[in-house]
């Protein structure tokens, strides 16, 4: 009997020892194993500290209309931790009940929220978007959701959609590789919007905001208890900022383009503001908001017209007979032609070694001075100008008004455009590899030379007020500085100015005409190596006082005079019919009468 004593002594330190193993891997389990997961479902029991985004700032247009701004949406949310990751992913109680009380597909739903809590967001959202039938079911079953919230989340809007996508861009959720590369670091986290293309993009840092932090008390069931959340950091909302767009005459631009490849761009003189500028086609920019689907995608990418490309300053065209602008200027100014010289009269064309180069006009125009030949267009005037120039001067001169380089704009990869010179075709096809018939493709405005419609129509803002404006902008009242005074001696500037005031009214533009205001512009039917012809048309007006300068081009579109030249007339009937309706209002106002109820359209 007393022999036992120590067998028992012996199983009962096994027994102790054992219990206490167990005790001990137990709290190594909880307090090292699943340290992270139960300090989540802890804090969430108890307190929650959240980030909250900010509202992004709106865009509106010139005359305080809203452009883009943010809905609020309610999405159904839970914490990281009722996604539970044993050798596969698998959702806890909770979670299973939401997949399967809102009927929600679960493969898609736990892969999204699978690539969403490896990305380290702080909530993991099961329904973005919930319809009022998804709110009210989880509403209902709080007691047996817990952890589980509907929480109101600001998403961008934009109004006018197409009308607008490549001027005001889109925004859509942050990468890691913006998150790593923000300034100041910690700006983004994973789930925030950012803006990807247009203005959202260029004027990001405005329009962001500042998130804030706050901390809410919380029972088992994800409700707030308790006193009010404490605030730590608020939030900032971002800066509404004003475009120098109008709706209205972005309609009107819209409209008259009719759906045509191709873009057009609308200043003010001498303030720089852009007024209207439209790229099309076009595309819905919501469609990006909150995620664009497979199907979209694929049609916007394989479109062969490319509507995600922005036209109005990431293409580049040969410019066409609209340079001629540039080649008069550059002959008057290095001395080599008088305002009214003349050349060998034009046959249809002008033989230069073994090439015959020929004319728009296939029976010549015979003999023309100066001024006539930019009135008529004509190609062998110009081919004789550009050979008694070389290609450095003419390089000079289209660098002056503001051709061959990007404008500045706030948006992301504004394409440069190209003005070869002496140095670059050297470099292209050896010193030897080049002769001077570049010379009368350049002259004209094909060959190697390459602009954006942006750069024309700040081409024509700079010849309209004689270098007296402001860079393009896009924001009233934020001008970029005045630019560089020009080489050009001002009688040769209005020389120029003459000879477009011709062009419309005499010449090749009449299509561009405007009753009651004298309009001065240059067509150009630009040869394109990869399908039909480029319809150009610039202009400017009034010719007495330039206000507004505009820039359109049709892709394919043929003769500039009967293609595109029919765009501005319609763009500057709506420009003056809503400066004159804006001028009788404000008479109105002036004389003590009530103003009208709306008044539409208008310039700066």
């Amino acid at each position: 009997m007393f022999a036992d004593r120590p067998q028992r002594a012996n199983v009962f330190r096994i027994a102790v020892v054992a219990l206490f193993g167990i005790l001990f891997t137990n709290l190594f389990i909880l307090q090292v194993v699943r340290h992270n997961e139960l300090k989540a479902r802890s804090v969430e029991n108890r307190e929650v500290r959240t980030r909250v985004r900010p509202p992004r700032g709106r865009l509106l247009d010139r005359d305080g209309r809203v452009l883009a701004d943010n809905v609020y949406v309610a999405d159904i949310t839970v914490g990281p931790g009722s996604l539970r990751r044993k050798g596969k992913v698998a959702p806890d109680s909770t979670l299973d009940r939401l997949i399967t009380w809102l009927e929600l597909p679960r493969a898609e739903t736990l892969a999204r929220m699978q690539r969403d809590f490896q990305r380290g967001q702080e909530r993991l959202t099961v329904v973005p978007g919930a319809t009022m039938r998804q709110i009210a079911a989880v509403e209902e079953r709080r007691t047996q959701l817990p952890g589980a919230r509907v929480e109101a989340c600001s998403r961008r809007r934009y109004l006018y959609g197409p009308m607008l996508a490549h001027v005001t861009g889109y925004v859509s959720e942050v990468t890691q590789a913006e998150m790593d590369s923000a300034r100041p670091a910690g700006v983004y986290a994973p789930g925030d919007l950012v803006g990807k293309s247009g203005l959202e993009a260029g004027l990001e840092a405005r329009l962001r905001g500042r998130a804030g932090t706050r901390i809410e008390a919380v029972n088992a069931a994800g409700r707030v208890v308790g006193r009010e959340a404490v605030w730590l950091e608020p939030v900032t909302t971002g800066e509404d900022l004003r475009l120098s767009l109008s709706l209205a005459l972005q309609e009107t631009l819209a409209a008259a383009m009719a759906g045509r490849p191709g873009s057009a761009v609308a200043m003010a003189v001498p303030s720089g503001e852009v007024l209207a500028a439209y790229s099309s086609p076009s595309y819905d920019p919501n469609l990006f908001v909150g995620g664009i689907g497979s199907d979209d995608w694929r049609r916007l990418r394989d479109d062969p017209d490319r509507p995600l490309f922005n036209r109005i300053m990431q293409a580049t065209y040969p410019p066409g007979s609209p340079y001629k602008v540039v080649t008069s200027l550059c002959g008057l100014f290095n001395g080599v032609v008088e305002p009214h010289g003349t050349f060998q009269p034009c046959g249809g064309g002008y033989q230069f070694g073994s090439r015959f180069f020929r004319c728009w006009k296939k029976e010549g125009h015979g003999s023309l001075d100066h001024e006539l030949a930019l009135v008529k267009s004509c190609d062998t005037f110009y081919y004789q100008l550009g050979l008694h120039l070389n290609i450095d001067q003419m390089q000079r001169a289209a660098l002056a008004l503001h051709l061959g380089r990007p404008t500045g704009v706030p948006f992301r990869n504004e394409a440069g455009g190209l003005i070869p010179s002496s140095a670059w075709y050297d470099k292209r096809f050896g010193k030897r590899g080049w002769t001077r018939a570049v010379m009368l493709n350049n002259a004209i405005g094909q060959g190697e030379v390459a602009v954006t419609p942006l750069q024309m129509a700040m081409l024509t803002a700079t010849v309209a007020s004689s270098g007296r404006v402001d860079r393009p902008h896009f924001l009233v009242g934020e001008p970029r500085g005045k630019i560089e005074p020009l080489p050009f001696a001002e009688d040769q500037l209005a020389w120029v100015r003459g000879a477009m005031a011709r062009v419309v009214e005499e010449g090749t533009g009449t299509a561009g005409r405007v009753e009651g205001y004298r309009v001065g512009g240059k067509t150009g039917t630009a040869q394109n190596s990869q399908g039909g012809d480029h319809a150009w048309f610039i202009c400017y007006a009034p010719v007495e006082a330039p206000e507004v300068a505009l820039a359109v081009i049709i892709e394919h579109g043929g003769h500039g005079g009967s293609v595109a030249a029919p765009v501005t007339a319609r763009w500057l009937k709506a420009y003056f019919a809503g400066k004159a309706a804006a001028d009788s209002a404000a008479s109105t106002v002036a004389a003590g009468e009530p103003a009208p109820a709306a008044v539409t359209g208008g310039g700066p």
